[in-house]
Order: structure tokens, then C-alpha cells, then sequence
């Protein structure tokens, strides 16, 4: 059983690993260069961001959202320490930037850090308490700890905030998973994918949930789908250890 959750867990940082920080659209002058900058970030394109956030930020240092905006590159490009660099920097300057701040508390989630980044997350809540988006963070850390009610209480409250949060419906999904609750587990996984066709974590998480429940076709689609989107090494081997344990290819 201990197997099965720490696996369990390890598939929700999939799911925050794949969502940076978004920031607001600053201005419709939005400079060309920081223009392009965030449409590189929003097409997951964190090498491109990069080139123009880069020599931005040198020439503009007062520019707090652009600074926030490279960390956020840079927790896409998997660079953890420099993205914690840019926010840290940015919250000495400015100690209540919501984003620079929810910047920080993901990538303490991803680095394993996760008392700390509980504790961002409040911290953010407690100036910010209708921030979904710090919900689904302190959601997903709590998990991680094995706190599955205190988890699960985040993302109802990150779905009463935002309705079409599909991050946030898995990670309930997972909670409800581990709890037991297959019914509702499938039916928060499936209504994740009905706002985003395709994601690769809500596939994941239901291709298991149906492997779980004997559901065996279905489950079989599901992962062959996962597989398809080329997800991470760790991920991608277990759904073919469990695909092949199901009798598929």
C-alpha cells in the first residue's frame, strides 16, 4: 500500500510540474519583446521565453513582472535554484507580490520542500483567500504529505473558487482515489478531461483508477493515451509496467 501511494503522489507533481506560474496580461502596450516572451510561455516554450526574458531583465531591473515572468521560464525549463533566485529577489523588493510569491511556493513543491511550501501557500491565503491557485498549491503539498482530508478540503475550495480548474480536479480526483472513493475519483478525473481533452495527468491517474477497479479496456486506452504525450521517464515506465501487466502491448 505504501508503494501504491508514494506512486500515487509522485503523479500529482507531474501535474504541477506542467503548469507554471501565468501572470496577469500587464498592458495592451505590452512591450514587443515581453509580447513575445508570453506567448513562448503560454505555448510551453521555455528556451524561447528565455531569450527574450534573459537581456529584458538585465536592461530593466525595476521590471518586477518581467522578473517574475523569467522565473517562471525558468521553473519550465526545470532551472528550480534560478527560478527561486528570480522570486526570492523579487519578494525582497516587493514582499507582497501574490505571483512572485505563488512562483516560490511551486517551486518549493518541486524541489521537495514541502513544509515550506504549505507554509507559502497559507501565507499567501491569508491576503489572498479567494487565490485558487494557492488552494490547488497548498492541495498538492498536503497530498504529498500524506494529509489526504486537510488535501482534499484545498481543492474543494481551489473548485468553489474556479469551477474550470482541471489541475484542481485531479488533484481532488487523487485524493479521492486514496481515500477510497473510486466514484468520485472517476468523477472528478473525467470531468478534467472534458475541460482539457487530453491531459496527460488526469489520463494517468484514471488509466490507474480503471487498471484498480478491473476495468481493463478502458484502462488499457487510457495509458496507451498517456504514453502518447510523451510524459516524463518515471511516469512513462510505470504505465507500461502496468500496461503490460494488463495484458497490452
Amino acid at each position: 500500500m505504501k508503494q501504491a501511494l508514494a506512486l500515487a503522489l509522485m503523479g500529482l507533481g507531474l501535474s504541477l510540474a506542467c503548469r507554471p506560474t501565468r501572470m496577469p496580461v500587464p498592458t495592451p502596450t505590452l512591450n514587443p519583446r515581453l509580447a513575445q516572451a508570453r506567448e513562448a510561455l503560454q505555448r510551453g516554450d521555455a528556451l524561447a521565453a528565455l531569450a527574450q526574458l534573459e537581456s529584458f531583465v538585465r536592461e530593466h531591473p525595476e521590471a518586477l513582472d518581467a522578473r517574475v515572468w523569467l522565473g517562471d521560464a525558468y521553473v519550465m525549463a526545470g532551472r528550480m535554484g534560478e527560478a527561486e533566485q528570480v522570486y526570492r529577489e523579487v519578494l525582497r523588493q516587493a514582499p507582497e507580490h501574490g505571483p512572485a510569491r505563488l512562483g516560490l511556493g511551486i517551486v518549493l513543491y518541486r524541489s521537495g520542500r514541502l513544509s515550506e511550501a504549505v507554509a507559502e501557500a497559507q501565507a499567501i491565503l491569508a491576503r489572498h483567500p479567494q487565490e485558487p491557485r494557492a488552494h490547488y498549491l497548498l492541495g498538492a503539498a498536503l497530498l504529498q504529505q500524506n494529509r489526504v482530508p486537510e488535501a482534499r478540503q484545498a481543492f474543494d475550495q481551489a473548485l468553489r473558487l474556479r469551477s474550470d480548474f482541471p489541475e484542481a480536479y485531479v488533484g481532488r480526483g487523487a485524493a479521492r482515489l486514496l481515500d477510497g472513493d473510486f466514484p468520485g475519483a472517476e468523477a472528478d478525473l473525467r470531468r478534467a478531461l472534458a475541460l482539457r481533452p487530453g491531459m496527460p495527468e488526469a489520463l494517468y491517474w484514471l488509466g490507474r483508477l480503471l487498471a484498480q477497479q478491473g476495468r481493463e479496456e478502458e484502462a488499457r486506452e487510457r495509458l496507451r493515451q498517456f504514453l502518447e504525450t510523451n510524459p516524463p521517464a518515471p511516469f512513462a515506465q510505470d504505465a507500461e509496467a502496468l500496461l503490460q501487466a494488463l495484458g497490452g502491448d
